[in-house]
């Protein structure tokens, strides 16, 4: 999977491996150089992911607070347009 693109577990899960292999006793220092380097492009990739994430949730939300924002002033708006037209009920 070094050049595949990974879902966020999928590469937590690939992380975890690494730290198993890493934490054997016949793991060799080469091997667990590679190892490091592969959990350091998983880790960024995480990051992104996560990032990436967190931009769209906060587009999203903010999206819904504009709209929502939106609907109050247009709520605010009728209620002065009615008060201003000398509705007794406003």
């Amino acid at each position: 999977m070094s050049e595949e693109r990974y879902t966020f577990e999928q590469a937590r899960a690939r992380l975890e491996e690494i730290a198993s292999l890493v934490r054997k006793k016949d793991t060799s220092l080469e091997r667990s150089l590679e190892l490091l380097e592969e959990s350091v492009r998983l880790a960024n990739v995480c990051t992104e992911l996560v990032d990436r994430t967190d931009l769209g949730a906060t587009a999203a939300s903010g999206s819904a607070l504009e709209a929502e924002d939106a609907s109050a002033d247009s709520d605010l708006s009728d209620e002065v347009r009615t008060a201003e037209a000398g509705d007794p009920d406003a």
